[in-house]
């Protein structure tokens, strides 16, 4: 008997059991699937939320790295414009060495002439030396005539003092010309010797000018040095912001992800994102970055616009960024879904102040911000992007 009890009382739980399990479990079910249904709620929220902030944080990194590159840029622009003026002075230098080359040269020559002029006059004076010294030996040593000799020469008395004034007028033309070849020869002793110490000072210049030419040489190698460090410092910046960027736009993809992947691209061609403007300042593709000085590929449009024009949506979407994007400044970007199977994301740069927020719909031709020159950016203009899966395209290909 106790043991009949026992197996129908374990019957009626049994029974209890699956009576239970039929009955309430749905409920149960559907319960635990509406809670369920608002964790996943709140983990996408997070999750979004957890994106935004670690592009925020990249974002604070990139400003951080555009402020050094834009310091790194005024020294060695500073630096440049070192070297360009050290080398106008080496230029200059050279120039003036040559010139004083050639002042030494035409100084040597002149000495050289001089010295010949000094052999001549010195000939003239030894031929006219000699001449008297045959003529008026006697003369020329006791400083008077022989009256015997004279006298002795002479038939008469009238031919006696013809040859007295003949000889004293010779005696004292040649004495004179003598006195003349000694004034200038020293006058040309006096040219030679101001010549060479001209010469001497030329060449104490032309020291100088070589020394402070290997002086300014000195000063460029060490501004070419500094500049070669800061052009390795700015190489490894630009590259470091290149991966920050490439992160930023792995969580963007990452929170494009995250929105409503069953959006589906039926807007045919764009809009043009500023209405008020079509003039274009740089297009897609290579160029001179204006600001950081090196080749780098522009990833869109730039259209130049007055500050506060107006922004338009340029085709109906979802805004999956609204918010300050590192070199992009104030940031809009839009997914506008898939076509073909391509995602389509269009993004707006640089604006002065945004007009909608995360998470929001827009409609094509509708204001999201306003043009400005925030970020990375030498003045007024809107900065359009097309992204196709996240590759940069030419904007240009998706305009009627």
């Amino acid at each position: 008997m106790r043991s009949n009890r026992k197996n129908k009382s374990i019957a009626c739980f049994l029974v209890m059991a699956v009576v239970f399990t039929y009955c309430f479990m749905p409920v149960l079910t559907l319960i635990r699937g509406e809670g369920g249904s608002a964790a996943f709620a709140q983990t996408y929220e997070e999750q979004i939320k957890e994106k935004e902030g670690e592009v925020e944080q990249i974002d604070d990194e990139r400003e951080e790295i555009k402020n050094e590159l834009s310091q790194v840029a005024d020294e060695i622009k500073e630096l440049q414009a070192s070297v360009d003026q050290t080398n106008a002075q080496i230029s200059q230098t050279t120039q003036d060495i040559k010139a004083t080359e050639g002042r030494i040269e035409d100084k040597k020559e002149e000495i050289k002439q001089k010295k010949k002029e000094i052999k001549k006059k010195q000939k003239e004076i030894q031929k006219r030396e000699e001449g008297l010294n045959e003529r008026l030996v006697v003369m020329y040593k006791n400083g008077s005539v022989g009256f015997i000799d004279v006298l002795m020469g002479s038939n008469s008395i009238s031919e006696f003092v013809s040859n007295v004034e003949m000889i004293q007028k010779i005696y004292e033309n040649d004495v004179d010309v003598l006195k003349l070849l000694e004034k200038e020869h020293k006058k040309l002793e006096k040219e030679r010797k101001k010549l060479q110490e001209e010469e001497q000072e030329l060449q104490a210049i032309q020291a100088e000018l070589a020394q402070k030419k290997e002086t300014l040489k000195a000063q460029v190698e060490q501004l070419n040095a500094q500049q070669t460090k800061l052009d390795e410092k700015k190489k490894y910046l630009l590259k470091k912001d290149d991966e920050l960027k490439a992160q930023a736009d792995a969580l963007i993809d990452q929170i494009k992800k995250l929105q409503d992947a069953s959006r589906v691209y039926e807007g045919g061609a764009f809009n043009w994102p500023v209405p008020s403007s079509t003039y274009i300042s740089s297009s897609f593709g290579g160029r001179i970055h204006p600001v950081y000085r090196t080749w780098r590929v522009h990833t869109g449009t730039d259209i130049a616009a007055s500050y506060g024009a107006d922004i338009v949506a340029a085709a109906s979407g979802k805004v999956i960024m609204a918010t300050w994007y590192g070199g992009y400044g104030n940031c809009v970007m839009i997914d506008h879904g898939t076509k073909d199977g391509a995602s389509i994301v269009t993004l707006y740069g640089h604006c002065s102040s945004l007009c909608v927020s995360l998470g929001q719909e827009v409609q094509r031709g509708q204001l999201i911000a306003r043009v400005g020159s925030t970020g990375t950016s030498t003045g007024n203009h809107c900065h359009f992007e097309v992204r196709i899966n996240g590759q940069y395209v030419d904007p240009m290909g998706y305009f009627s």
